[in-house]
């Protein structure tokens, strides 16, 4: 995990550009990219709270998928054939 304090420096940086910054585009650029850095952070310190899933503890089906059909054509009293546009 990045250390906050790498983070908040990335925030200041991003904050004197955006102080700097001439056009409107740049400074909205500059704050998203502050408000990323935020989620990050904020994120960051919630899932050390949750538990955490490794392949270990995920349950896995290894049951093979199989069809409704099981590779035969469906065949109905109205239906004309093998013809692909019966319905």
């Amino acid at each position: 995990m990045i250390p906050t304090e790498r983070i908040i420096e990335e925030m200041e940086r991003q904050l004197k550009y955006a102080k700097a910054a001439d056009d409107e585009a740049a400074v909205r650029e500059a704050l998203t990219a502050v408000r990323a850095l935020c989620q990050i952070v904020l994120v960051g310190n919630e899932q050390k709270d949750e538990p955490v899933i490794t392949p270990r503890t995920m349950a896995i089906s290894h049951k093979p998928l199989l069809s409704s059909l099981e590779g035969r054509p469906l065949e109905e009293e109205d239906a004309n054939g093998g013809s692909i546009f019966d319905f």
